[in-house]
């Protein structure tokens, strides 16, 4: 376990450094989602009715902060084919490295932004109708799960760099996955106005169980009408995705990582 948690702080170090060395990274997580909390709720805002009560500015918040942790998928995945294409990964094999420590150090990081997202929107979401004086382990709490489902994207995007590598077929292919995954939940839109079907299978995507979390921990409307299974247990099911999530994708990235060469 030393020497695990030993090689993860090496790994996660390189990757900490390049981030700081290229800060333009975080411009998309520190800019765009601020200017889709605000851009939206002044665009839909007059449209748009969440029931119960509560500015749309506000419910859109919490759904722009996931679609930032989710968007990691890509970060990761590009980060990983330019690893590949620069023989980083030959290099880490001819040494005693452990496996899980390269690929969940580079997870880890890659999830580092979203805490900056959150950070950003808060202040965005505050002005958009937000109520102020909101608990610190709310907040921390809210911060954590976005972080834990950053941590689970960032491992997909591990496993779909080793196995696509192509920068190119990356940009091509994960936004096409992600899109049904959050606009079929109600990170933009109140699941009331989705027809009975459409409204069962939005009301079970982990993503809506994990908006639905954080809004309610940071006391925005949720625009709430049935109290179904997955509505009663938004929490236990996006903790528990998160993680299963994280597993999973580190596993299958770790039989990748053994097979994935150079790419010329």
């Amino acid at each position: 376990m030393t020497v695990f948690l030993s090689d993860l702080y090496a790994i996660a170090g390189r990757h900490v450094h390049h981030l700081v060395r290229l800060p333009e990274k975080l411009i998309g997580f520190t800019v765009m989602p601020v200017a889709m909390v605000l851009g939206l709720g002044i665009l839909f805002g007059g449209s748009m009715r969440i029931s119960g009560g509560g500015e749309y500015g506000a419910y859109v918040a919490a759904g722009v902060i996931t679609v930032m942790a989710v968007s990691t998928v890509a970060v990761s995945a590009l980060g990983v084919v330019d690893d590949l294409q620069d023989g980083m990964f030959d290099r880490l094999r001819s040494l005693p490295v452990d496996r899980t420590a390269v690929l969940l150090g580079r997870a880890l990081v890659d999830s580092l932004p979203v805490a900056m997202s959150i950070l950003g929107v808060l202040p965005a979401a505050w002005i958009a109708g937000w109520p102020l004086g909101l608990g610190i382990p709310e907040v921390l709490a809210a911060m954590g799960l976005e972080l834990l489902l950053g941590v689970g994207c960032s491992s997909l995007g591990v496993f779909i760099g080793l196995t696509i590598r192509n920068a190119e077929a990356v940009t091509s292919v994960v936004p096409v996955c992600l899109l049904p995954l959050t606009f079929l939940s109600d990170a933009f839109v109140p699941l009331d106005g989705l027809p009975g079907w459409l409204r069962t299978l939005a009301s079970w995507n982990p993503v809506t169980a994990v908006t639905r979390t954080v809004r309610d921990l940071l006391g925005a409307p949720s625009a709430v009408t049935e109290i179904s299974f997955p509505v009663r247990h938004a929490p236990l099911i996006a903790v528990g995705f998160c993680l299963v999530l994280t597993v999973v994708a580190i596993l299958a990235a770790t039989r990748a990582y053994d097979r994935a060469g150079t790419v010329r």
